[in-house]
């Protein structure tokens, strides 16, 4: 039936709508169910997940803090030895803003946020270093070539190592060793902790951001809000990976693949603050007398990549690393196009012509149901003049009228949905594109043409102040720029083009759509609208070019019957 055609049709419109306008309005993190969370019960946390620190005064050690200077080929930074937390760290590849050469810092700035090993006991009598406690340094140093060694003696039978390197990526090593030269047995766990104060971001409301990990073959992500309200949750898993990620950056741990570990996402309130944290702790290992022990901590600080993000997965050998990436529910999609992504823009050099090949190569690979899809709007809009005047003649008659519909489209071998179902076959590939190049970070500060130097923001222009020649500010969303406007424009052609509906209430509607359209995807990253909008492009000649020769066989058609 053409109205079940033109439903399936506004459904389809309507859901892109959704899609795209949902963001605006409401906050759309993923929610992970509480029954998916493995809790340790309460009666256990104290004494397994959290032990305290020693309450025993630390000795005073007349060591100087040092700091110590990190600089490789992608980090650089500061680790002071008082505490050797690390919480000065930048990327030196990516800058923090194009107007400018200061780098994106990670950890650090003016906030809270940083990562750190230690050595943890539920004995109160074993001292330990606190983060107060300075070490001392043999180097000031760190670079690929330059590891850094720290040490501290707690005066009672331990002295503790940290052994610091950085690779030429983004992860640097901490191995922790421990001797015992006392005359007891000692017992500790290892733990590790990454801590932030968090800042909610303007678009946040379109990719996960917050503590997550990989633990016990599961992406973990549970929202800061979530994590405000319950306080603590406690997981239990093998080797896997946890930390706290942004919408391009990531801090992680990869702990030892074999070993077990207690992790815990966790928040508490200083000074009116939210402080957010992914701890993880081992079991218990007793250190005998003349024995000492060491724990490797790779910590990773960085963008999310893909390829560097396959790499660590391969080189340290952990399960998907990769979805640090928000790929959202279309992963087996997702992943594929950003890999295509990323290749087209190291072939052409340009991210944009890199956006406008894929566009191409898609429509190259739906082809045949772009094709079939047109043909069947193409003949439906043939049958037009035939179908309303079946609907004056059955005026007030539904069944009769129905009866005599399909009829016409049994005659002339036409499926009424047959215009839709290709489509709605090829929305899964659309919304996942629409995913990789928002959160992909191969699109940040990734110039195109002219105007455009950033694809990961908006087109900067407006139609509403003649695209910069009239000196004023806008409310954003008179942010009108031109590709938006082309977008519209070529949306409305696509309409054009269409079968036009028979109800006139859902002719303006349809009229309305590429307008808020418009609006909304002004707001949208332009490399977003770069892309719908050639893809209306193509969609509009090849379906001018179908509706051509199909007007061309008609008429050889009629020729002969003639």
């Amino acid at each position: 039936m053409e109205e079940d055609k033109r439903n399936t049709m506004m459904f389809f419109a309507i859901s892109m709508l959704i899609m795209v306008g949902y963001p605006y309005f409401f906050n759309s993190n993923r929610i992970v169910e509480p029954t998916a969370i493995e809790s340790v019960k309460e009666k256990s946390e104290v004494s397994s997940i959290s032990p305290p620190l020693s309450k025993v005064e630390v000795p005073v050690q007349q060591i100087k803090a040092e700091n110590i200077f990190i600089e490789s080929k992608n980090l650089s930074g500061i680790i002071s030895s008082r505490g050797v937390k690390i919480d000065n760290v930048r990327l030196k590849k990516y800058k923090k803003d194009k107007s400018n050469e200061e780098t994106v810092q990670v950890l650090g700035d003016s906030r809270i946020y940083f990562a750190q090993t230690s050595w943890v006991s539920d004995d109160s009598n074993i001292v330990l270093p606190d983060e107060n406690s300075c070490w001392k340094t043999n180097s000031t140093s760190l670079s690929e070539n330059s590891p850094v060694t720290l040490t501290w003696d707690n005066g009672n039978g331990l002295l503790l190592e940290k052994q610091i390197s950085v690779d030429e990526g983004f992860v640097i090593t901490i191995v922790d060793k421990i001797k015992n030269y006392g005359a007891g047995n000692v017992s500790l766990r290892a733990m590790t902790i990454i801590s932030r104060e968090f800042e909610s971001t303007d678009d946040s409301m379109n990719f996960y951001e917050g503590p997550l990990g990989y633990i016990n073959g599961k992406l973990e992500e549970i929202k800061y809000e979530d994590i405000l309200k319950q306080k603590k949750v406690n997981y239990q898993t093998q080797g896997g990976w946890f930390g706290i990620t942004d919408k391009y950056w990531l801090t992680a741990f990869i702990p030892n693949q074999k070993l077990r570990h207690n992790v815990s996402y966790k928040c508490a309130s200083t000074g009116g603050k939210n402080i957010y944290s992914v701890e993880s702790i081992t079991d218990v290992i007793s250190i005998a007398p003349s024995v000492d022990i060491s724990k490797t901590h790779n910590l990773f600080i960085g963008a999310k990549e893909i390829n560097t993000l396959d790499m660590y997965e391969e080189k340290l050998g952990v399960k998907h690393f990769d979805l640090a990436i928000d790929f959202g529910c279309l992963y087996f999609l997702t992943k594929p196009l950003l890999y295509a992504l990323a290749y087209t823009n190291d072939l052409v050099g340009n991210m944009g012509l890199g956006i406008l090949l894929i566009t191409l190569l898609i429509k190259l690979l739906l082809f045949p149901l772009a094709n079939k899809s047109y043909r069947s709007m193409n003949r439906m809009s043939a049958l037009q003049p035939k179908i309303q005047e079946l609907r004056k003649k059955y005026e007030g008659d539904n069944v009769k009228l129905g009866q005599a519909v399909s009829e016409i489209y049994k005659k002339e071998k036409i499926n009424p949905v047959g215009g839709c179902l290709p489509i709605l076959i090829q929305s899964p590939v659309l919304f996942a594109l629409y995913k990789v190049l928002y959160v992909s970070i191969e699109m940040r500060q990734a110039p195109f043409i002219w105007w455009i130097s950033d694809l990961s923001q908006a087109d900067p222009l407006s139609v509403f102040n003649l695209f910069g020649l009239i000196p004023i500010n806008l409310p954003a969303f008179l942010q009108i720029g031109i590709w938006p406007l082309l977008m519209g424009i070529t949306m409305l052609l696509q309409q054009k083009m269409s079968p036009a509906p028979a109800d006139p209430a859902q002719e303006k509607m349809m009229l309305v759509m590429p307008i808020m359209f418009t609006f909304m995807f002004a707001q949208l990253p332009s490399g977003l609208v770069i892309y719908w909008t050639f893809s209306n492009i193509l969609g509009i000649i090849q379906q001018y070019i179908i509706k051509k020769l199909d007007e061309k066989h008609r008429k050889k058609v009629q020729a002969k019957k003639s």
